[in-house]
């Protein structure tokens, strides 16, 4: 995905620092990784460019969520609809869906005013003093990759994770994908080596307690789980929901799909 120069005789206002410092922080916060100077993967940010007259984003932040320079790379030899081009539209859409979700919960007034394009952010607030506060010592917990999951889904759900340009957790509390046990819906439902997707944020939310924690840390992990259905099964993760009344929803990952945007 390319930017599109701004409108002819416009020029872009440089936004806020300190709005810039919070939407950062507020990225970090919910455990994606930032895109420092374009370089992805991560979220990019950049002065927002007006793309017509009446356009008035004078010192508003534009976030683009740039995947791994494999997928980026496969994309720009393709046409639009052809498997690689079509799988980073798909992750770019659903993370940024995500980012619009979830930023107004950790301060950033968010925005999509261009369907599919980019996120504005206009004016955000400061974090309550519990998540400005320094990291928390790194917290115990389950493993990010359960034990007994099958080694083909696990690797299937690395490579589509790299290729999406999302992290992967790897320790305990550390932000990024988990594959969690997937507990059996009924006598027929073997669930054995299957993983339920879930995803942590950052160890500032995870370890904090409290509704200051509580409340981001609910609207990001509800954002980004679909988001993580789309992104990964376009990026050739076999993932399919259970939704079964009276438990938590599944998202259970069976391993590679047959339709792989990128051939080894």
């Amino acid at each position: 995905m390319t930017t599109p120069p701004p409108a002819p005789g416009i020029v872009p206002v440089r936004p806020d620092p300190v709005l810039a410092d919070l939407v950062m922080d507020a990225v970090h916060l919910a455990g994606l990784p930032l895109a420092h100077g374009g370089d992805g993967p991560g979220v990019d940010l950049l002065p927002a460019q007006p793309l017509h007259d009446d356009d008035h984003c004078d010192g508003l932040i534009a976030l683009h969520w740039i995947p791994s320079a494999r997928l980026a790379a496969a994309a720009a030899t393709e046409r639009h609809q052809q498997p690689a081009h079509r799988a980073q539209q798909l992750v770019v859409n659903s993370v940024q869906h995500a980012l619009t979700a979830f930023l107004p919960d950790l301060g950033a007034a968010a925005e999509q005013p261009f369907t599919l394009w980019e996120i504005r952010v206009a004016h955000g607030s400061a974090f309550p003093v519990e998540l400005a506060s320094p990291p928390l010592p790194r917290p115990t917990g389950p493993a990010p990759v359960a034990p007994g999951i099958h080694p083909h889904i696990t690797a299937a759900v690395r490579r589509s994770a790299a290729l999406a340009g999302l992290p992967v957790a790897e320790r305990p509390g550390d932000p990024g994908i988990v594959l969690r046990p997937c507990p059996p819906l009924g006598i027929d439902d073997d669930t054995t080596g299957i993983p339920d997707l879930g995803w942590n944020p950052s160890r500032c939310l995870t370890a904090t307690p409290g509704r200051a924690a509580w409340n981001p840390r609910e609207a990001v992990q509800a954002a980004m789980r679909p988001a993580l259905a789309t992104a990964l099964g376009a990026c050739g993760l076999e993932a399919w929901w259970r939704k079964p009344e009276h438990i938590p929803t599944q998202l259970r990952a069976y391993g590679p799909s047959t339709d792989q945007p990128i051939r080894r």
